[in-house]
């Protein structure tokens, strides 16, 4: 009796021009939807920027709870399932996206930390300089009122996380999609249904991060008091979040 081997799933490619043309497909087909998301999203910001402290904020954690759930109801809708807001996919989706942080939280530390060790080895006052500017970049990213930091340090902590993007971003979040769906949300089966497309991924992440630097440098030339910023990032996201359906539909859906 010949031996059974186990069925492998074909590898999917990911080509960016016809991923982001079926992005921009749907948004022109649901224009009255997008308009809605985008102006919720800005809502949402608007409400965020006027909390004292930002993130240290008490009601913050109110408004990061409704924000999740209004993302949570966006691809509910997306996916026509409804109820939009089920409190079981809700919940269920709380392990993957719990998951995804932790892992976001440690990668950030390693990338804050990890280049003080060449100091400790004792590099010399070149190196201090550089860790220096290096650290003001990490610091403007959590504080957009930084402005000692240049554009060029800023560009390459922007592409550091566009090659971490993949791996710490793209493939959770997928799987985060997936659980919503009321699908399996492991990071693994995420892997391997998007194995071999890393430079794909990475530059589709460039492409959505980079516009969100050089906003925040236009608001500090221009005096713009972060309204560039704020508008450029609920742009960004909205559409982060199209371009992430269609990843999806693309790796899970259609094959």
């Amino acid at each position: 009796m010949p031996r059974l081997t186990p069925k492998k799933n074909p590898q999917i490619k990911m080509y960016v021009l016809p991923l982001i043309r079926s992005a921009n497909r749907y948004m022109a087909e649901n224009k009255l939807f997008t308009l809605c998301v985008f102006v919720v999203n800005l809502a949402f910001m608007l409400v965020f920027k006027s909390l004292d402290g930002g993130i240290a904020n008490p009601l913050s954690i109110i408004w990061a709870v409704a924000y999740y759930i209004f993302w949570c109801a966006f691809y509910r809708y997306y996916y026509h399932l409804k109820p939009y807001i089920l409190s079981r996919t809700l919940l269920g989706s709380m392990a993957p996206s719990s998951k995804a942080l932790v892992l976001m939280f440690a990668v950030v530390l390693i990338i804050a930390f990890l280049p003080m060790l060449p100091l400790f080895l004792g590099f010399n006052d070149v190196y201090l300089n550089y860790y220096e500017r290096y650290m003001a970049a990490i610091e403007n990213l959590s504080d957009p009122q930084e402005i000692g930091t240049s554009f060029i340090d800023i560009l390459v902590v922007y592409g550091m996380m566009s090659l971490l993007a993949p791996h710490l971003i793209c493939k959770p979040y997928l799987a985060w999609i997936s659980s919503l769906r009321g699908h399996n949300a492991s990071f693994r089966k995420a892997g391997n249904k998007t194995k071999g497309n890393y430079l794909s991924f990475v530059i589709i992440s460039a492409m959505l991060l980079f516009p969100q630097a050089l906003g925040d440098k236009l608001d500090h030339l221009f005096g713009l008091r972060f309204w560039l910023s704020y508008t450029v990032s609920t742009v960004i996201f909205v559409y982060t979040n199209i371009i992430f359906a269609k990843m999806y539909d693309l790796f899970y859906l259609k094959h």
